[in-house]
């Protein structure tokens, strides 16, 4: 946890220093960063209030008000008495004030423009990835169902896409199942042996990504014309409770019935709990059960299968 807060620490130091929030006069103007962000809002709103200024910035109210008091000696809002509320006062920009917000908004474009003018585009693409992570997570009532709504799926694979499943199968069941190296080895093979008998015809996988970034995945394997192999079931750990997973494997069976297979099936062991219990759910039974050892384990390997007709 220290290490996380230092870090966070050096970013706000670094990314304040950096554009300038530390300046008293923001983008060259007669206006402090919080002074032109209030500008900001009250342009973007249209027409707003005081109060709504103070709630939707959390800034102190008698900072808002001083401010707004400025923005009146300057000319660039007006105040209007509100025919619903006579005590209350509706806050616009005038024309000077809409003209003033252009010419900071050209200037942040500019600077901008001018911080990233260096990146390659994946790395441009990579930064604003980030930033918008950054937004997700730090919401006030952030919650994990959030990430799910910038999840893309997509059927089929892209150059790399199996080494990173590698990759992510090999790191995770390591750290979560404790699994030797001689469980990337396997899954290798798997991999491996998809490739020398894949038939785009029959052979599916689907992925779920995240900024370009797989999260989920699941492939079903033909078998024979009536029975098929479900593989490769996996959803990063910051991705379950999300529903992630749960469509992954809705669209793998509703595959499978639409193909008329009449059997689905699937190995794992005993302490994969979490998939195990998704697949029950869809109506999965376990059919074997054996002890084994391997992948620096004793294991309980079994098998689940799933009548389709």
């Amino acid at each position: 946890m220290k290490n996380t807060i230092s870090q966070i620490r050096n970013f706000n130091r670094f990314y304040t220093s950096h554009i300038g929030m530390l300046k008293s006069n923001f983008l060259d103007s007669p206006y402090s960063l919080a002074e032109v962000r209030l500008l900001y809002e009250i342009g973007e709103q249209g027409s707003t209030t005081s109060q709504h200024l103070t709630e939707l910035l959390s800034l102190d109210k008698g900072y808002v008000s001083r401010v707004l008091k400025t923005f009146l000696r300057d000319e660039i809002i007006e105040k209007i008495q509100s025919e619903e509320d006579k005590r209350a006062f509706i806050i616009k920009l005038t024309e000077n004030g809409n003209n003033v917000l252009k010419i900071l908004q050209s200037k942040s474009d500019q600077q901008i423009e001018k911080i990233i003018e260096n990146l390659h585009s994946d790395e441009k693409e990579l930064l604003v990835n980030s930033m918008q992570s950054i937004k997700t997570l730090l919401v006030t009532d952030y919650n994990k169902a959030d990430l799910a709504k910038n999840v893309e799926f997509r059927e089929g694979l892209k150059p790399g896409d199996i080494g990173y499943l590698i990759h992510v199968h090999g790191k995770l069941y390591t750290q979560e199942s404790g699994y030797d190296m001689s469980f990337e080895k396997y899954v290798i093979k798997t991999f491996s042996e998809f490739l020398e008998n894949y038939s785009a015809e029959n052979d599916k996988i689907w992925l779920a990504e995240y900024n370009q970034q797989i999260v989920g995945c699941v492939a079903i394997l033909e078998r024979s014309d009536e029975e098929a192999q479900l593989r490769w079931f996996l959803t990063l750990p910051m991705f379950r409770g999300t529903g992630i997973g749960k469509k992954l494997l809705n669209t793998a069976l509703e595959y499978c019935k639409d193909k008329k297979y009449k059997n689905l099936y699937l190995l794992t062991t005993s302490v994969q709990e979490k998939a195990i219990s998704m697949y029950e759910k869809v109506g999965f039974v376990k059919t074997e059960s054996v002890e084994s050892l391997q992948w620096g384990q004793v294991l309980i390997e079994e098998r689940y299968d799933l009548k389709l007709s």
